[in-house]
């Protein structure tokens, strides 16, 4: 309920600063005001990571590789039957001193127990293997907090159970955080079968543009999120804040935020890869994403208050998230004014004037997302000019056609559903990740 009256009190908020703009700057849109916000913090960040690039190569900070704690590595496994053993192989070639692999089956109805306990009966350590019973709480939350309480590890590593890593992933992405005061780090993730069809593509610079985002909020020391798939989160940094929440759609960006609320600092590594396969149909995809969208938003409905009161979180990662949930709020921001533009017209109101700035932010707003895209796809991933050019068109209006629509229909489906949900759809494996990884390139950008 409280987060349905926070929602209306931003919507009421909008509309008043739509409202107010119209009055004292007639021919101007109020969502020109934030795209600038938008552009201007997104330089910050690049003027934050040029500036960082060169200061390690002038006067690089190697990483403590001493620091070699104790790593549990934890997959939860529900119906993988598909996927499951390759990833249990891959993963025991980790070359790291001191290290566990626990495998746990969530009430899998599929041949994954079976594939376990087989493999449990050859597979020496550090291989392990849990199987919950049918009655236990489901979900990826509920499963790691399990995994807790069965490892011993001072830092705990997850990964989806279609994860393909290199050898070395763990000697390279440790050492972020031998630092006191870092909580976890993330990995950079790759689509494994990025060029399966043109939908894994354009995932594959989705992801591309999110850790252009994710390196440039590292650089400024701002409020780095979790991905689920290849994340370390320090045992310590976990029983602080009590675990994984069981009642978030996106277990990862919930503890993300809750960890910056405790004043952990999160890290991105952004040239130590983790290979995961993307969805080929687009009715899956969407399913995905819609979790994600819902997640995303209680995530900020939920902590705005905690956020803004706590006395850890640092004021850059306080600035950062409230920039990035005003970004958020971009197309009911986009709607909003709108409706107060269209109601003008009917009313002969002067504001009708401004009809023009309002038409151009969708374009605007698509050549900023643009921009930003052609500088991840060319970092991260060195095509042929040509071919980044065309691809950017291409994710821009995947994007755009993508996640508006979605933050939209979530925002009201918030508003009018009885009951938060709190259970989340399964992405199926096809078994693509280990089949594509191995010939997909990982440049460090």
């Amino acid at each position: 309920m409280k987060e349905k009256i926070l929602l209306l009190s931003m919507i009421a908020v909008i509309w008043l600063v739509v409202f107010l703009t119209g009055k004292v700057m007639p021919r101007l849109s109020s969502v020109v005001l934030l795209l600038v916000f938008m552009i201007l913090y997104t330089w910050l960040m690049t003027l934050a990571m040029v500036h960082h690039k060169r200061m390690e190569a002038k006067r690089p900070k190697p990483l403590n590789l001493d620091y070699l704690p104790r790593v549990s590595v934890v997959i939860s496994a529900h119906n993988e039957q598909v996927v499951i053993e390759n990833t249990i192989y891959n993963l025991l070639k980790l070359d790291y001193p001191d290290y566990e692999l626990l495998i746990m089956d969530d009430r899998s109805t599929d041949q994954t127990p079976a594939i376990l306990t087989r493999l449990g009966e050859t597979l020496p350590l550090p291989f392990r293997y849990h199987l919950r019973p049918a009655d236990a709480i489901p979900g990826k939350p509920a499963v790691l907090n399990e995994a807790l309480t069965l490892t011993d590890g001072e830092v705990i590593c997850v990964f989806d159970a279609d994860a393909y890593v290199e050898s070395d992933f763990l000697r390279r992405i440790v050492p972020f955080l031998a630092d006191e005061n870092v909580g976890a780090v993330q990995a950079r993730k790759i689509i494994a079968n990025g060029n399966e069809n043109w939908l894994t593509r354009c995932q594959n610079y989705e992801y591309s543009l999110d850790s252009h985002f994710q390196y440039g909020r590292d650089s400024v020391r701002g409020a780095v999120e979790l991905r689920g798939n290849g994340q370390l989160v320090k045992r310590e940094a976990l029983e602080e804040v009590n675990g994984w929440n069981v009642n978030t759609l996106t277990d990862d960006l919930d503890l993300s935020t809750r960890l910056h609320i405790e004043g952990w600092d999160i890290r991105f590594a952004h040239k130590v890869p983790v290979f995961e396969e993307g969805i080929v149909e687009f009715g899956g995809l969407l399913k995905q994403r819609r979790r994600w969208t819902e997640g995303t938003l209680f995530r900020y409905l939920e902590y705005a208050g905690p956020l803004l009161r706590s006395r850890k979180a640092s004021l850059r990662t306080t600035l950062d998230m409230v920039a990035y949930f005003l970004e958020f709020l971009l197309p009911l921001w986009l709607v909003l004014d709108l409706i107060q533009l269209g109601w003008g017209v009917v009313m002969a109101d002067p504001t009708s004037t401004r009809i023009i700035s309002s038409l151009l932010v969708i374009p605007i707003f698509c050549l900023g997302i643009a921009s930003a895209i052609i500088v991840a796809i060319i970092r991260f991933n060195r095509p042929p000019l040509w071919e980044a050019l065309k691809w950017t068109a291409v994710t821009s209006v995947y994007l755009t056609i993508l996640w508006i629509p979605l933050v939209f229909g979530i925002m009201v489906k918030v508003l009018w559903q009885k009951q938060r949900r709190t259970r989340w759809d399964k992405t199926e494996h096809k078994g693509s990740t280990y089949q594509h990884a191995l010939d997909t390139p990982a440049f460090p950008g």
